[in-house]
């Protein structure tokens, strides 16, 4: 499988990346009107763990927790107002990989994830520069996540 996005698209990924650098970024690709965008996301995963550290050990620092502005998105998609293409976020200071963690959150507490047809963008950044730049779909055969081709056009 290939995952084809345009230039505009990946240089706002990376740009998202960087400013949210030292922290995870997270957001959406979708289509909407033939137009592809990028939505960015708030990570809240301070707020959550300066609340409630024992249910929330990790900082945005190695996790991320979407805002509630991703709900509209979401809602929009299930109406068919726009397409959920990807979901994306970045890892300072690590491999461009979907780790455990990646996996645990896509799935959302099921054995599939809720957006199966979404790919899910990992981006390695050190010292606020983009490393690498990953795409992994969900594989109906294999019941996980595997890296797939990134395109970009």
């Amino acid at each position: 499988m290939t995952f084809t996005m345009t230039k505009a698209s990946l240089a706002a990924l990376h740009a998202h990346a960087c400013d949210a650098y030292p922290e995870e970024c997270c957001g959406m690709v979708v289509e909407r009107d033939g137009r592809e965008e990028v939505v960015r996301v708030a990570n809240v995963q301070n707020e959550l763990h300066a609340k409630d550290p024992e249910q929330y050990p990790r900082t945005a620092a190695i996790a991320y927790t979407m805002g509630t502005e991703s709900a509209p998105i979401l809602i929009a998609a299930e109406h068919g107002e726009l397409t959920l293409r990807a979901f994306y976020h970045s890892h300072p200071e690590h491999e461009a990989y979907f780790s455990a963690e990646d996996r645990k959150q896509a799935l959302g507490g099921w054995d599939e994830p809720n957006y199966p047809q979404a790919v899910q963008i990992v981006m390695s950044v050190r010292g606020r520069e983009v490393r690498a730049t990953k795409a992994f779909a969900w594989d109906e055969g294999t019941r996980d996540f595997v890296e797939v081709t990134l395109r970009v056009e």
